[in-house]
């Protein structure tokens, strides 16, 4: 019986260690380029004018994550991103959308113990009175999904002028993440004027990492 009990617990603490080797190892992936679309809107502001924002030249690449664990991922994105307003000054912001599908909690590594005691020493005179039984678990507090904005550069604008800014290989990381991370690129333009505030926005395409 009590090399029962050892087997079960070696059983266990197999399925425990194979249970963190899932989560803790990430795959050897070389970093790999995906280019997305451009766009571009342009508005009839009440300011006067028109209201263009756009977006071009979008790369994200795709990285190992330095750590090494399968719930982080890590990526580069570059972009440029540009605007214009006509008749007002304003500001011009570019960013991802970072959404992650279940993210972990902490988690909890260890044992359970049972404890059993014998009743009969005529069935159990080769056990001790009291055994005690390991039980090795592993728990992982699993949450809902979020969606994070990152924000990467903000310009203020000139009226009349196109207004650009360069992102090269900004980087990117999400950490307790077991399920698909998408990311998507936003670019706004915001005009002001002390009688009316007026906005557009144009977002890419979405992407996993």
């Amino acid at each position: 019986m009590r090399s029962n009990v050892t087997k079960v617990a070696l059983v266990l603490a197999g399925v425990c260690l194979a249970a963190l080797s899932s989560v803790a190892s990430a795959p050897h992936a070389e970093a790999d380029t995906v280019t997305l679309p451009a766009h571009e809107k342009t508005y009839a502001s009440p300011l006067g004018g028109n209201l263009m924002v756009g977006s071009r030249d979008e790369t994200v690449t795709r990285i190992a994550p330095l750590n090494m664990v399968a719930t982080t991922r890590e990526a580069l994105v570059s972009t440029v991103a540009y605007g214009r307003i006509d008749e007002a000054g304003g500001k011009l912001r570019v960013g991802y959308h970072v959404g992650c599908a279940v993210s972990v909690g902490a988690g909890t590594f260890g044992a359970e113990p049972d404890i059993i005691v014998t009743i009969d020493p005529d069935e159990t005179e080769d056990l001790p009175p009291v055994i005690l039984n390991p039980n090795p678990i592993v728990a992982l507090n699993l949450e809902p999904g979020d969606v994070a904005e990152v924000s990467m550069t903000e310009k203020e604008m000139i009226p009349g002028r196109l207004i650009q800014t360069v992102v090269r290989d900004f980087h990117i990381k999400v950490n307790t993440c077991t399920g698909p991370v998408n990311i998507r690129q936003f670019t706004y333009v915001f005009a002001t004027s002390p009688e009316v505030d007026d906005m557009g926005a144009v977002f890419g395409d979405p992407t996993w990492l």
